[in-house]
């Protein structure tokens, strides 16, 4: 059965959507194969179902259509992953499904799209960062605007007080406005106020747990 979908989505994708047949591809993956269009996966093959890419902008749609995630079995444990199981309804509806996989395939473009916009990005770019800034960021271990995001403003700050105790709060407000993409200067006196408590609360937490 899982041949016959491969037929099915290539189909789909040659000649419904017009894709190009040369840039469709598939990839091994834990036990199943990954079934990409220009080297990004979008769908997974796995214990002869087919699941699609899930994300945010539509997963409500993905309830509607009460498409069950795929659960991976690694050794002992079950992973469940974010991508769903195409049902029997959509394999009988072959347009809706040419629909679904279009936007799939849409989505995880721009995914791949902005992150390496991010990856190309340099923190000195953001809002209220500077290259000196960044390059105390850099000596923290902060070397790229993703692993700030990652990371957050509170552990960032956080790991700039090893460096230097006596650094400024105003950096811990640049760092929040930065990730916002915003400019400091909007931050109100409570706004501050409530960053310090915050942060005070994540250190609390974190010796807590030491």
């Amino acid at each position: 059965m899982g041949n016959n979908y491969k037929k099915i989505i290539i189909h789909v994708l040659t000649e419904i959507l017009q894709y190009n047949g040369k840039l469709i591809s598939t990839k091994a993956l834990f036990g199943g194969s990954g079934i990409c269009y220009n080297n990004i996966i979008f769908g997974w093959f796995y214990n002869e179902q087919f699941y699609i890419r899930g994300h945010a902008s539509y997963l409500s749609m993905i309830t509607e259509l009460k498409m069950k995630p795929l659960i991976l079995e690694v050794g002992i444990r079950n992973k469940l992953l974010q991508y769903y199981q195409v049902t029997n309804e959509l394999w009988q509806d072959e347009a809706k499904l040419a629909n679904i996989i279009h936007m799939v395939i849409e989505t995880s473009q721009q995914d791949k799209l902005s992150k390496c916009q991010i990856k190309e990005a340099r923190i000195k770019d953001l809002p209220n960062m500077t290259l000196s800034l960044e390059r105390i960021l850099f000596k923290a271990g902060v070397i790229n605007i993703e692993l700030l995001k990652q990371l957050g403003p509170f552990k960032v700050y956080y790991q700039l007080q090893q460096q230097n105790n006596n650094i400024s709060q105003n950096i811990l407000f640049s760092l929040y406005c930065a990730l916002k993409g915003v400019h400091v200067a909007i931050l109100t006196e409570e706004k501050k106020s409530q960053l310090i408590n915050e942060y005070n609360a994540f250190l609390r937490n974190k010796n807590h747990y030491k």
